[in-house]
């Protein structure tokens, strides 16, 4: 009977609530209380509330509140440690608020500022890249001996290149900021750092599986990455008037809002099965090209009451990934674990101010433009996550670095948000 499938959906919708309760009373303590973004609240609860918190903990004959599941195919422990329909859900949130983002983003705003967005990818990717790698070498734990003792500097400077968009939009939207010049520089900064960050990956990935980079495959995975985006953002703009209004044509309440987070939905998919792009990119995209659309604020309203229940379960699942204690598992000393975890992080958060805000002042943007756009592209979130996750599944990494990976993450996550508030608070222009 308790092997059944209702049991299991019954604990599934007892953990939700759980996480519900916690993100929403996180996220108010914080807005109302400390005067902060409700995200950061959201984010912390799921830290107290995870597997390597509070909700590992057995109490009497009841087991933990959030077990961390077996991976099918070793019996381990999985490198997701939440319930895959909990993580479900989260990744849901995520689609759904990025494709809100693309709707609330003027596109012709978009297009004007993509020059910029890109050299601030470019100088938030590079310059993270190199000083990650030269930290991990600093501290000991990589070397310029050879190519594979070089590796997991390598995926320590791709999981810097990373930026969460979702934490940035999230931060913004509920600002009203999401269409501003920084915001959709912003926006747009994050879909090309997404591109190149996929690049770097799958060259490391390659190294770590042959020895060698592959300049063909390489080549390969940039331009159908580099297409798919290109084809959604722009051809898909030309179709959207005729998906509106063939979908004005439906009558029924919430058709048209099925629909389209249907189509949302397709974007994504194929963004991460077929392109290796993340998913949070393809339904942006899809939101971006129909943002001129006459469906939009239709759309954008449904989705806004969608994002009350998925997004803090999102951000919340985010916090309970966080394993603080797994800079103690390695054999490397406590001095220089911690040492790594200080300059890892002042790395990363230098490198985002300098990469992404120097770009901005040389395309247009003043001091209080450029810092603004250096905050927005600072978190680093759930891709760096996945990226470390890669990393620790293929045995590039171990526990030790990987948690200091995390703990770098969840720094830069909390950190953005604290100083993007204040940020946007002045209300004054951003460009010169």
């Amino acid at each position: 009977m308790h092997d059944s499938p209702l049991h299991l959906v019954a604990n599934i919708i007892l953990s939700l609530s759980i996480i519900l309760i916690c993100a929403k009373l996180g996220g108010e303590f914080f807005e109302r209380i400390l005067k902060m973004p409700p995200v950061l609240g959201e984010l912390i609860a799921g830290i107290i509330i995870g597997p390597f918190a509070l909700g590992g903990i057995i109490i009497g004959g009841f087991g933990p509140l959030f077990k961390i599941p077996l991976d099918s195919h070793t019996g381990n422990d999985s490198i997701i440690p939440v319930d895959y329909s909990l993580y479900f859900l989260a990744q849901l949130g995520a689609v759904i608020l990025l494709f809100e983002a693309g709707l609330e983003t003027n596109k012709k705003q978009f297009l004007k500022y993509l020059k910029p967005a890109s050299a601030v990818a470019i100088g938030g990717v590079v310059l993270p890249f190199v000083l990650g790698v030269f930290a991990t070498v600093l501290t000991g734990f990589a070397s310029f001996n050879s190519l594979m003792e070089l590796l997991p500097a390598l995926f320590i400077g791709s999981i810097m290149t990373a930026t969460s968009v979702g934490i940035t939009a999230r931060v913004l939207g509920d600002m009203g900021k999401l269409d501003s010049e920084e915001g959709v520089t912003i926006l747009a900064g994050a879909v090309v750092d997404d591109v190149l960050g996929i690049l770097i990956l799958a060259i490391i990935v390659a190294i770590e599986t042959t020895g060698v980079v592959s300049v063909g495959g390489t080549t390969l995975i940039a331009v159908k990455a580099i297409s798919f985006w290109f084809v959604l953002t722009f051809l898909g703009g030309l179709v959207a008037p005729w998906i509106s209004n063939f979908f004005n044509k439906f009558k029924g309440a919430g058709v048209r809002v099925c629909l389209s987070l249907s189509l949302a939905f397709v974007a994504a998919g194929v963004a991460e099965l077929y392109f290796g792009l993340a998913m949070i990119i393809g339904s942006y995209s899809l939101g971006l090209a129909m943002s001129p659309t006459q469906i939009k604020e239709e759309i954008e309203e449904s989705l806004q009451k969608i994002n009350f229940f998925l997004v803090p379960v999102f951000f919340c699942v985010i916090g309970m990934q966080v394993d603080l204690g797994a800079i103690f598992a390695g054999n490397a000393s406590l001095f220089l674990t911690i040492s790594f975890v200080v300059i890892l992080t002042l790395f990363a958060i230098f490198s985002k101010f300098i990469g992404c805000g120097i770009p901005a002042l040389l395309f247009g943007f003043n001091r209080l433009g450029a810092w603004r756009i250096a905050v927005g592209m600072l978190p680093r979130g759930e891709v760096a996550l996945i990226i470390a996750g890669i990393g620790l599944v293929s045995g590039v990494i171990d526990n030790q670095v990987f948690g200091v990976a995390v703990i770098m993450t969840i720094i830069t996550t909390v950190i953005a948000p604290i100083l993007l508030s204040p940020a946007f608070k002045s209300g004054k222009s951003g460009l010169r």
